[in-house]
């Protein structure tokens, strides 16, 4: 099985609370609870693990009991990760969902500084780990303590050893993308604020032009997405579904079938409907990045074809 090495080095403990009808200014009591690891690298591992076709190892670091809890859960689920422990506590994340009117809204703690040592601990893990994988996905923020030269140097690594690489992130990335990334993932709005435009055609001529990236996958919720070959832009519609449930976690299950399909020579464009039909699966459940694959499957065959909007 392919192996994809996931830099997601800013886990979260995840509390899910789901209201009947959340009242703001109120005293709310939930109906139900849920509690996670997440975070955009976990996501991402645990959406690979649910497809089948590649073998997500996280990177990250965890410290404190959040990161303890956080630990277990992965090593509960199968899901392998390399953790440099630090004395930094995890954060915890909480997805407040009201069901009527539907609303998702989510609540995220400061991260905590990581130290210098702990810092470059794991930066010499992940270089000794990518020697052994098929692609490189860089999902999300750093931490405090963390400076852009992690992951462009880490991007810089795996493009020289010939490995694909996934950026999915926008803030703080300009050292990374000129790094070597083979596909940017992101959303529209993330676009738009990383190329200072305010319409796709610009956003990804910008890109095109300031970065060496090869391809570009752009997500829009349930809107059109995206995708920039290298020569030419695709409009895509993502599958449609009759209730979302929980949309926290969608990209980054996008994101993971996506390079999962890649990486086994799946043509980029179908690997991108594969990944939006997965993030529509995902919306359908309440726990982030959980999914059926077959409903997924289900979702691509009702998608519509691609249509070309633009050539650069």
């Amino acid at each position: 099985m392919k192996k994809i090495l996931v830099s997601g080095l800013n886990p979260a403990w995840q509390k899910t609370l789901i209201f009947p009808a959340l009242q703001w200014g109120e005293v709310n009591r939930a109906a139900e609870a849920d509690q996670t690891a997440s975070g955009k690298g976990i996501n991402f591992a645990r959406a690979a693990k649910s497809w089948g076709k590649a073998d997500a190892l996280v990177l990250q670091f965890a410290g404190g009991l959040t990161g303890k809890l956080l630990t277990d859960v992965l090593d509960q689920e199968q899901i392998r990760h390399i953790t440099a422990v630090s004395e930094a506590r995890t954060r915890v994340c909480t997805t407040v969902i009201s069901e009527n009117p539907h609303s998702v809204t989510e609540l995220i703690e400061p991260s905590a500084r990581i130290p210098e040592e702990t810092v470059a601990r794991l930066f010499r893990m992940a270089v000794k780990e990518l020697p052994e994988t098929d692609a490189l996905a860089v999902c999300g923020t750093y931490p405090p303590g963390v400076s852009q030269d992690f992951y462009a140097s880490l991007i810089g690594e795996a493009s020289r050893a010939g490995k694909f690489v996934l950026l999915d992130s926008f803030m703080n990335v300009e050292q990374s993308l000129q790094a070597g990334v083979s596909l940017l993932k992101v959303n529209q709005e993330e676009i738009f604020k990383l190329s200072g435009r305010q319409d796709i055609f610009s956003a990804i001529g910008d890109c095109r032009e300031k970065y060496p990236v090869k391809m570009i996958a752009v997500t829009a919720g349930p809107d059109n997405g995206y995708f920039f070959n290298g020569r030419e832009l695709y409009q895509l519609a993502p599958p449609e579904i009759s209730k979302v449930a929980n949309t926290i976690g969608a990209g980054d299950t996008c994101s993971s079938v996506m390079l999962s399909e890649i990486v086994n020579g799946t043509d980029p464009m179908e690997a991108f409907l594969l990944g939006l039909s997965a993030a529509s699966a995902s919306c359908m459940t309440q726990v982030c990045a959980y999914y059926d694959r077959n409903t997924a499957l289900e979702l691509r065959r009702s998608a519509a074809a691609p249509e070309l909007i633009k050539t650069y």
